[in-house]
């Protein structure tokens, strides 16, 4: 029996999300179809009904989770005031860099998980990053609001996404290094935040 175009819609994004989860927690190279088929709970044969190669599912994959994090951005640089938009950034900022986004099986953050991957990635896959990732570093520079220039914002997000990486990367061998990373890190952004309220 031939499926409906919506349960074929359903079926596509039950493989995205399975695939996602594997993708964040051992890259891309080491998913391979059919356990990303799996993980939707599908057989290996459907895959090709949904689409045409593994880079085409890695593409969809960080497209979608880099829009997710866009999105979440975007809804705070949509708050009109001020003071309450700095808070909910640094809130943000401070979730991005806690023990428990560190000690979490894989990063939440697509950029985090993913960016390490890029270079060794075919071109669909790397241009699906990189088109996400300008995206959220708008979402990321508007959420500042006028307090912070492009240049910082850059500098923030780079702040943010290194040392979660740095972090998670020391995690076990050296727990003391791996908290004093996010602690002076998340310091450091939050005197930064307040110091542009003030006018430096």
């Amino acid at each position: 029996m031939r499926i409906t175009k919506k349960q074929a819609a359903e079926n596509k994004s039950r493989v995205v999300a399975g695939a996602l989860a594997l993708f964040r927690a051992k890259g891309f190279e080491g998913v391979g179809v059919a356990e990303a088929m799996r993980a939707a709970g599908m057989t290996h044969g459907g895959f090709y009904n949904h689409f045409p190669s593994k880079d085409a599912l890695a593409a969809e994959t960080c497209r979608q989770a880099l829009a997710t994090s866009v999105a979440k951005v975007e809804a705070i640089a949509a708050i009109a005031d001020p003071d309450e938009r700095r808070m909910k950034m640094t809130d943000y900022m401070g979730r991005y860099l806690s023990a428990q986004a560190r000690d979490a099986p894989a990063p939440s953050c697509p950029m985090a998980a993913f960016a390490g991957e890029m270079p060794r990635q075919p071109k669909p896959v790397a241009q699906a990053y990189g088109e996400g990732l300008r995206a959220y570093l708008a979402a990321f520079t508007a959420a500042g609001g006028e307090s912070w220039s492009r240049k910082e914002a850059l500098a923030r997000f780079a702040a943010l996404a290194g040392a979660l990486i740095l972090a998670r990367s020391v995690a076990e061998s050296d727990p003391a290094l791996s908290d004093e990373l996010l602690a002076a890190s998340k310091d450091d952004l939050i005197l930064a935040s307040g110091s542009a309220k003030s006018g430096r």
